[in-house]
Order: structure tokens, then sequence, then C-alpha cells
């Protein structure tokens, strides 16, 4: 190595970082080539610290007790914290399958090892050690920046105490960092719920914490849970998440991400009747918008993201109006556009559109989203999205025929929804119909001519031009790209989580199945009062029976994003 020239040398390690992009335990071993290895690639492959289930368990760190020496001597190259928390079961969801299972003795050493090792407790951890481990942890990496956190993942929802314990203790520590620390500017939360975000901002000291970790915040992503139904309970969600995210001044990017979907297909058109739902359950699913800024207006917003999420376009409009003045990237994917069909009412087929209709100007009461976004003179440099689609709730009778709105191409060129949208809101000029009409897209009055478009159209749009996923394949992504790697080199991602909470779900499911052949075995027999019975009406009782289909199929864990 002593013949090599040193920028040779420093060009094959950061060769080694890339190929080892996927596998950060291999590029570690090569730190004992040599002392140059060592001292070019430690910066790398320290710069982002976990502190995960294992580091703070009582039975793991005694088979793997903490190195505070080391910790002291590696903590300044430390600039990202990667918090795992995810496999913390919570008391009410133990307690809960501990019902459920009470008919299937098989299942006892699984709930007990839920309870005694996972759950917050003496025998594995309180929320006092992991308050005190994550201040240890802060005290020696002063220059962190970033930080991600992953809350306790409930199969059982509405159980949110865990999780609103850690992340009140970890806003504390955020808070409470030497006052010669970097401060964070850079904020990850997965798996929040709407029930968390409420109880943090009933407590005074919680809200004067996350005040303080949110003060120098640039970049921030929330994927969120919704637990808590009913029109009261959404509103008050939708204040106390806005009021949270205004508690950033200096924000520059923002990405939401709903966690509420299963996994299937994604399809342009959905349906949801009244057999499905009730329509305040229907409305309940929205993402909470903002209508007016808050308090702390967002000033500096420039990047924004949807994931995964279903909006009315009043709400969505709302929002785009807020930071008007400052967005200049949109990233909308898997976007719902919500709208209500009621056959007695005509009128309103086309009120809430994507794009809306060629050569008509939408009525006063009507939400054309491509050109209302013209009409508010919002000038993006870069608009992409993928997946946009709607989702009806039909009232009285059901149509014949499910209405078109504006996914054809009126151009006859087969152009998606998708790429139509980013034209229109670009201001690119629509191609004319195949008996060569003219097509444009009118703004509501017609003395708004700067909502027309003023862009010759290129002669070939290719799919990074519009899609979002193209784009950032070739792109920096300033909204969603934290939630794959928090210190931008290398992915986060925890094999033995993922694996525990497949081993969760599961062997609960197997459990499930025990039941439902007892209770299939017992209706043969002719008796209805087995215990397995009662402990079925204990899951409907609790309010939880369609929560055991994340138990069932295990959809919900696809929606996190694990690396």
């Amino acid at each position: 190595m002593n013949i090599l020239p040193p920028e040779i040398v420093l060009s094959i390690l950061e060769h080694c970082v890339i190929n080892h992009y996927g596998d950060k335990n291999s590029l570690l071993g090569l730190r004992t080539v040599c002392r140059l290895f060592d001292d070019i690639i430690k910066p790398y492959v320290l710069r982002t610290l976990q502190l995960e289930f294992t580091r703070l368990d009582k039975v793991a760190r005694h088979e793997r007790p903490l190195d505070d020496d080391a910790l002291g001597r590696i903590g300044h190259l430390c600039h990202a914290l990667y918090l795992d928390l995810m496999l913390v079961r919570d008391d009410g969801e133990v307690n809960y399958l501990s019902k459920i299972f009470s008919a299937v003795p098989s299942m006892e050493a699984f709930v007990t090892t839920l309870r005694d090792r996972y759950c917050l407790n003496e025998a594995s951890f309180t929320e006092v050690d992991y308050r005190d481990s994550l201040g240890k942890l802060l005290g020696h990496t002063p220059n962190v920046s970033a930080v991600r956190l992953n809350l306790p993942f409930q199969l059982i929802s509405k159980h949110c105490r865990a999780a609103t314990m850690i992340l009140g203790n970890t806003f504390e520590a955020l808070a409470q960092r030497p006052e010669e620390s970097e401060r964070v500017r850079t904020l990850v939360l997965e798996n929040v719920t709407d029930t968390t975000i409420v109880k943090l901002w009933r407590n005074p000291r919680d809200v004067r914490n996350i005040i303080d970790a949110f003060s120098a915040l640039e970049n921030l992503l929330i994927s969120v849970r919704r637990h808590e139904e009913g029109p009261a309970q959404t509103l008050n969600f939708r204040h106390r998440l806005w009021e949270m995210i205004g508690k950033a001044p200096n924000l520059e990017s923002l990405c939401l991400i709903s966690l509420d979907w299963d996994d299937g297909s994604f399809e342009p058109l959905k349906e949801t009747t009244q057999r499905d739902c009730t329509i305040d359950d229907w409305h309940f699913r929205s993402i909470p918008t903002i209508r007016k800024p808050p308090k702390s207006v967002l000033s500096q917003l420039t990047y924004l993201e949807l994931r995964r999420v279903e909006v009315p376009g009043c709400g969505l409009l709302s929002m785009f109006e807020c930071f008007k003045d400052s967005l200049k990237e949109l990233y909308l994917n898997q976007v719902y556009l919500k709208k209500v069909h009621d056959a007695n009412t005509p009128g309103t087929t086309n009120d809430v559109l994507w794009i809306g209709l060629p050569n008509m100007r939408p009525a006063q009461d009507h939400r054309w989203i491509a050109t209302c976004l013209r009409q508010m003179e919002l000038r993006l440099r870069v608009c992409r999205v993928a997946s946009l689609g709607y989702d009806q709730y039909v009232t009285g009778q059901e149509p014949h025929a499910m209405p078109d709105y504006d996914l054809s191409d009126p151009s006859g060129l087969g152009r998606s929804l998708e790429q139509r949208f980013v034209e229109v809101v670009s201001g690119i000029q629509q191609p004319s119909t195949p008996d060569g009409s003219p097509v444009a897209y009118w703004p509501e009055e017609e003395g708004q001519v700067w909502a027309y478009a003023d862009k010759d159209r290129p002669q070939d749009m290719q799919p990074r031009d519009w899609s979002a996923p193209h784009y950032f394949s070739t792109q920096k992504n300033p909204t969603s790209g934290w939630q794959k790697t928090i210190d931008c080199q290398f992915p986060n991602f925890n094999q033995f989580t993922l694996d525990e909470l497949h081993w969760f779900a599961d062997t609960a499911c197997k459990g499930m199945n025990k039941i439902s052949r007892a209770m299939n075995e017992e209706e043969e027999e002719g008796d209805p009062s087995h215990a397995a019975h009662a402990a079925h009406d204990d899951a409907g009782n609790a309010g939880e029976a369609p929560a055991l289909g994340a138990l069932l199929d295990n959809h919900a864990l696809h929606n996190m994003d694990l690396g």
C-alpha cells in the first residue's frame, strides 16, 4: 500500500464502499487490512450508529455488553442515528392476545415471551433505560444531525402506550443534548399513530421538547397510522399534526406517508359503497390536510411528497395554497382523490378531477386540481407523479357503468393520467384530438391568462419527465429518500427486526387457525359453548376484530419501508 499513490488507494476504497452498499458488515471487515484502510473506511462505516432492541434488552446485552470506551473513541465520526424500536410490544396488545389464546394452551409460551421480553418492563428494559441509553449515545455523538426512529409496530391496533412513551423520551433526549452538539436537521419518524401525537400534545413538557427538537429541522418524513375514528378525533389529529410540523420554521422538505393501505394492486378507479363502510369512516381514511398556515409559517418549504394517501380535492388544494410561495418541487405517489358519487345529482360527477375536462371552464364549485394549480400560480420547477387515481364513494343507487372522469386521453395518444397531469401543471400545450380539434384546459375565469398553457410541446417526452420512480432513478430524492438511507450512504435495514416481526405475525396466525379449527369442530358436534367461542367473542367485544386481518395476511408489515 505504501507503493500506490494516496489518491489511487482512496479511489479503490471509495469503489469498495459503493460495492458494499447493501452489506455494511463486510465492509467493516476491510478495516483490518491495514491502518490506512482503517483510517479511510472508518468515517464511512461509522457515519450511522444504530440503537435497537438487542442493544437495550437485558438478555441480549448480557451476551453482547456495550463498550462505552469504544463509543467514546468513535462517537465523533457519527453523523446519523438509526433508532429501531419496532419490536417493542404494548401491554394492551399482549393482554388482548392473551384473551384470544386463552383456550389454546400451546400459545401460552408465545404470549409469555411477548410479555416478559418484548414489553417495557424490568425483565427486558424500561422507558427509563431507553432514555438513559439514548442520552448516553447522544452525549458521545455531538456531530449527529440526522435521526431515524422506527416506533413500535403493533400487530393489533389501538395500543400505543409504549410508542407514545418512546417518542416522548426521544424528543426529550434530543432537546437535552449538550449545547455544543449539532442540531438535528433531518428527522424520520416511522409508524407514528394519531393517538400518540394527540397524547403528546396534551403534555406541555412534551410540547416544549418537540419545539426544541424541531427548531433547526430542515427535512421531515412521517409515516402515519390512524386508529381513532370519528369527525372530532380526525379534526383533533389534523390540528395536532400540523401544529407539530409547524414547529419547524426552517423546514425545506416534507414527506407524509400513510401506512393504512393494504398491499393490493393500485387501481385507477376504486369504488366504496355504503355496504363497505359509512361515509364518515370513508372520510376518516383521508390524510389530514392543512387548511391554513400553522402559527410558525413554513415559509421555506420547497419539496413536498405525498405517498400512499387518500385526500379530498379541497384539502389538497388548501395545502398547496398554504405553500405556493415557496414550493418548487412536488411529488405524488399512489394518491387517491376522494369523490362522492350520487346518481341523483349528476351535476357533481365531474366536481373533483385530477386534470379536468378539455375546452371547458370548470364550474365555480368544481375542483380540477391541475387547472387550480395553474390558477394559483404555483410555478413548480419539478412535478413528478405515479399512480394517481380516484376513490369513489357511491351513495344511493349504484351506477350502471363507472364514470370515466378524465382517465382517457382526449388526444387519442394513450397517454396516462399521470403524464397528462404533469403536462397540464407544467403548462405544456396539448396535442390535438384525432380529428384535428385543439385541446386546451381552461381556468375558471377567462381573464386568468397566466393559467393557460404557455410552453411548446417537447418533441420526445420520456417517462422520467413525469414519472416519480423514473425520475428518482437518476436524481437525488429530496423527500422520501431519507427513508431508505438516513446517511445517504448505506440503507437502513435490520434483518433481525424483520424476522422477529414476521415470527410474531406467523405465530399469532397459527394460533388463530387453531381457534378456527376448534370452532368448526364444535359446530359439527353441536357444542356452541366451548371456550374457543368465548375467546372469539372477547375479540369481537374488544372492537379489534378488523385488526386480526393484520395477523392473518401480514399486509401491514409490507407497508413499512424496512430497507
